[in-house]
């Protein structure tokens, strides 16, 4: 089983970057950013052989999210690199990161461009998915079937899709049919 290396200083731009680049996104909030960035990771890992930043992702309720992220958010915060916003979303409160920086450019300089190519994928897959939309999609990959719940979801899940049930993988249709 492939064991990743946590790549922090990517991790952290590739919270960023999202957080920038979904800044206009109504739906944008911490179990979207969980979403965006299983999808980064685990389709870079299916398409390059190893995946952005390494993370371990595991299975909640709502769907895959990187065992790293609350305290990588925090420290972020401490630094001041972000705030967290707290925003009414419908019956709840979004919890949106919002980077303090306006230098994006600096947050892509350790992607390569396969890399980017990945993250502007699912940007563009993910910007019309609400919360709720994108935790569904993530309830029909295989890992998170597999998973028992806070399980790490194992990277070597990416290229597994349901038997005779192509269609409805939620990466398939992320990763545009790449599989």
């Amino acid at each position: 089983m492939y064991s990743p290396t946590f790549e922090r200083p990517k991790f952290h731009n590739l919270m960023l970057y999202l957080a920038h680049m979904s800044r206009e996104d109504p739906h944008f909030g911490a179990v979207k950013l969980n979403k965006m960035m299983y999808y980064a990771d685990f389709i870079a890992f299916f398409r390059l052989g190893k995946p952005i930043t390494g993370a371990k992702y595991q299975k909640l309720s709502e769907g895959p999210a990187p065992r790293e992220l609350l305290r990588e958010r925090n420290y972020l915060i401490d630094v001041g690199d972000a705030v967290l916003e707290h925003r009414p979303y419908f019956r709840y409160v979004q919890q949106r990161l919002v980077p303090i920086a306006c230098d994006w450019s600096r947050w892509t300089d350790e992607f390569s461009d396969e890399e980017m190519q990945i993250i502007s994928e699912v940007l563009d897959a993910m910007k019309s998915m609400t919360a709720r939309e994108a935790s569904e999609a993530s309830h029909r990959e295989v890992g998170w079937i597999l998973a028992l719940e806070k399980e790490v979801i194992p990277y070597d899940t990416a290229v597994l899709v349901p038997e005779g049930d192509v269609e409805s993988d939620a990466m398939f249709e992320i990763d545009g049919g790449n599989r």
